[in-house]
């Protein structure tokens, strides 16, 4: 059987002054991390974590220590807490959807040093696997998360390679409208078992490896063409609509 991993830092070192006590809990949570002079250094040596546990009265006491300054992540928790039984000893975030990269630009909006925040993860695998290996980088600003994998930029040089340098140029380039992330397999397993766990099978019997064997085998069963025809349709006709308000406004 083969382990899946995806190795993660975070660039640049977060200054402590620019995190709230809540902000350092919760990232603290989903990578690990370092002191770094006067700030914090956060990575994950196996991957990241968007399922965090927090104790609930950690949670509580960081959220009020952190009030007065408005956050994102912060009305988040709120939400989260507003919706767990009164006895509850702990709090799961799920991130897998709303993203921890928003803790990122709630400290960039208050940050007067830091412009961006840079994620880069390796993927790789115990096992020299062709599907295991790959990255992606993330670049986070305020108003933006920017996420580019390494099969974008093999599609890119691919295109180069079949076309020249016009392979990238608008009207020859191609475009990824899907992708089958495993760590969302994982994260609607949970929610398939939340709802209605199958007889005699627990949720830690799903290993990565029977993820990434399904991921490959649904990839597999899945004709996308009529899908992508239809795609293809779309942007034509978009692309006549821009045109045509382009013509009408310098008339």
């Amino acid at each position: 059987m083969a382990d899946y991993f995806s190795p993660t830092v975070v660039q640049p070192t977060i200054p402590l002054s620019a995190m709230t006590p809540l902000e350092l809990l919760l990232l603290q949570h989903i990578f690990s991390s370092e002191p770094d002079g006067d700030g914090i250094y956060f990575y994950a040596s196996e991957g990241i974590n968007d399922l965090p546990n927090y104790p609930i009265d950690a949670v509580k006491a960081a959220l009020a220590d952190s009030d007065g300054f408005p956050s994102l992540s912060a009305d988040m928790v709120r939400e989260d807490i507003a919706d767990l039984e009164e006895d509850a000893a702990f709090l799961q975030l799920d991130l897998s959807v709303r993203g921890w990269e928003v803790i990122f630009q709630d400290i960039l909006r208050r940050s007067t040093v830091l412009r961006h925040v840079v994620v880069t993860s390796a993927w790789t695998c115990s096992r020299m696997r062709p599907d295991g290996f790959g990255g992606m980088a993330i670049v986070i600003t305020v108003d933006d998360v920017q996420v580019r994998s390494t099969d974008q930029m093999i599609d890119e040089m691919t295109g180069i390679a079949d076309y020249g340098p016009l392979g990238v140029e608008p009207g020859i380039g191609s475009h990824i409208l899907l992708q089958l992330h495993e760590e969302h397999v994982r994260v609607t397993l949970a929610v398939i078992f939340e709802a209605k766990a199958p007889g005699g099978l627990e949720i830690t019997d799903v290993t990565d490896a029977d993820i990434r064997q399904a991921s490959l085998d649904v990839k597999a069963a899945n004709d996308l063409g009529h899908e992508e025809a239809d795609a293809a349709f779309k942007a034509a006709t978009q692309a006549m609509c821009l045109a045509a308000e382009r013509k009408q406004a310098a008339r």
